[in-house]
C-alpha cells in the first residue's frame, strides 16, 4: 500500500512559492549581485546539509584524493556548494536580461562547428555536465542560429517543474520530458534543433558502465542513441567561469557517430568518449561539478552478489 502523504501538496506548494519569491529576488537585482547572493545560500546550505556535505566531501576524496585542486576536500566542497548557488540564482535571474547583454558576458571558445551546424540546419546534440552554469550554456550554444531543446526529466514538485521550465522557455529554450519526450527529441533533431543532454549523474539499471575517474560509473546512452538516430553530431561542451559574472563556454568534444559500426558498440565508445571529455573537464575545475550527488551508486552487474538458493540458506 502506497504510503499517505496528507501534507505533500501542501508542502509543495510552499516550495514552488518560495522558488518564485527567490527568482522575484534574483531579477530584480544586478546580475553579479544575484550570484553572490547564489553563493552565500550555496555557503549556507553547506553548512546545513550534513549528509550532501559528506557525500561531496567522500565523492571529492575518492575521484582526486585528499588536495583536490589543490585544497583540502572539505573547502573544495564548500566551493562546489557555493558554486552551485550562483549558477542557480544566476539562472532565475535570466529573464531580467536582454539576450545581448548576456551575452556580452560569454566568451565562446571552439564554437565553429556549432555554428556551422546552425547555418545548414543541421541538428546536433549537445551534451554537458552539471558544470558550472550549465543552463546558461544550453540556453546560448545554439548562438541564436538554430533552436535548443532540453531533453529534461520530470521534478518531483510539479509547481517548481513549472516555473523552472518558464524560466527556460521565456529565455528561448523548449523543455522536452524525458521519458516519452524521445520521439519528439529525435523529430527535433532531424528538423534542425541543437538537444541539450546532462548525461553525468547515476542512471541506474538502464545506463551502461563507462570508466569515470578510474570506476566504473552507470551512465545515460540517451545522447549517443539519439545521434546514431539521426546521425548527428555531438558537440560536448562546458561553462565555466572567468570572472565575477563573467563565463568562457569550451567545446571539448566533437565526436560523429559511425553508421557502419556496430550499434552498441558505438553507443559504448560514443558514451566513453563524452564522459572523459566532462571528467578532464572537472579536474581542471573541480569546485564546478555537483559532488553531492552519489555518482557511483550502481555497481555494475557483475558486482553485484548472486542470491543465495533458498535450499542452502540456513
Amino acid at each position: 500500500m502506497a504510503k499517505r502523504r496528507p501534507f505533500r501538496r501542501f508542502r509543495q506548494r510552499l516550495e514552488a512559492g518560495a522558488l518564485r519569491a527567490l527568482g522575484a529576488v534574483a531579477r530584480a537585482l544586478p546580475f553579479e549581485r544575484a550570484s553572490d547572493l547564489g553563493a552565500g545560500i550555496g555557503a549556507a546550505a553547506f553548512r546545513v546539509l550534513g549528509r550532501r556535505r559528506r557525500i561531496a566531501i567522500e565523492n571529492l576524496t575518492m575521484a582526486l584524493g585528499p588536495t583536490p585542486g589543490g585544497l583540502d576536500a572539505e573547502t573544495a566542497a564548500r566551493r562546489a556548494f557555493e558554486q552551485l548557488g550562483r549558477s542557480f540564482l544566476e539562472f532565475l535571474a535570466i529573464p531580467a536580461h536582454r539576450r545581448e547583454d548576456l551575452l556580452a558576458r560569454i566568451e565562446f571558445v571552439g564554437f565553429e562547428p556549432f555554428q556551422e551546424w546552425g547555418r545548414d540546419g543541421r541538428g546536433a546534440v549537445t551534451v554537458t555536465g552539471h558544470f558550472g552554469n550549465w543552463e546558461l550554456l544550453g540556453m546560448f550554444g545554439g548562438m541564436g542560429l538554430a533552436p535548443v531543446k532540453y531533453l529534461l526529466p520530470r521534478q518531483t514538485n510539479p509547481g517548481s517543474d513549472d516555473y523552472l521550465n518558464e524560466v527556460r522557455r521565456r529565455a528561448g529554450v523548449e523543455p522536452i520530458v524525458i521519458g516519452y519526450g524521445m520521439r519528439a527529441a529525435l523529430r527535433a533533431l532531424r528538423g534542425g534543433a541543437f538537444i541539450g543532454m546532462l548525461p553525468d549523474q547515476d542512471a541506474r539499471r538502464a545506463g551502461i558502465h563507462v570508466p569515470f575517474f578510474g570506476r566504473p560509473a552507470s551512465t545515460h546512452t540517451g545522447p549517443a542513441r539519439l545521434a546514431i538516430a539521426a546521425n548527428a553530431p555531438i558537440g560536448v561542451a562546458v561553462m565555466e567561469r572567468s570572472g565575477r559574472g563573467r563565463f568562457r563556454a569550451r567545446v571539448l568534444r566533437v565526436l560523429h557517430p559511425n553508421p557502419e559500426a556496430d550499434e552498441a558498440a558505438e553507443v559504448r565508445r560514443l558514451t566513453e568518449e563524452m564522459t572523459k571529455a566532462l571528467e578532464e573537464a572537472i579536474r581542471g575545475r573541480p569546485d564546478h561539478w555537483y559532488w553531492l550527488h552519489r555518482r557511483w551508486k550502481t555497481p555494475p552487474r557483475e558486482a553485484i552478489p548472486a542470491p543465495i538458493p533458498a535450499a542452502v540458506r540456513t
